[in-house]
């Protein structure tokens, strides 16, 4: 298989996070890490973003 990078904006990263259905007992492990991943990113994207100051 072969993997490379996704460049999401943040809008973007919001939407699809919103597509995951919630959180459930009996759901798939991997719609789990998928949650978890775009969570990840979406924090990651909101730190990196511009206009965005860093605390000391």
């Amino acid at each position: 298989m072969n993997r490379g990078p996704i460049v999401l904006t943040i809008d973007e990263a919001e939407f699809l996070l919103d597509q995951v259905p919630p959180p459930d007992k009996d759901e798939d492990p991997l719609v789990t890490k998928l949650r978890l991943k775009l969570r990840q990113l979406l924090s990651q994207l909101r730190d990196g973003a511009e206009g965005v100051s860093k605390k000391d």
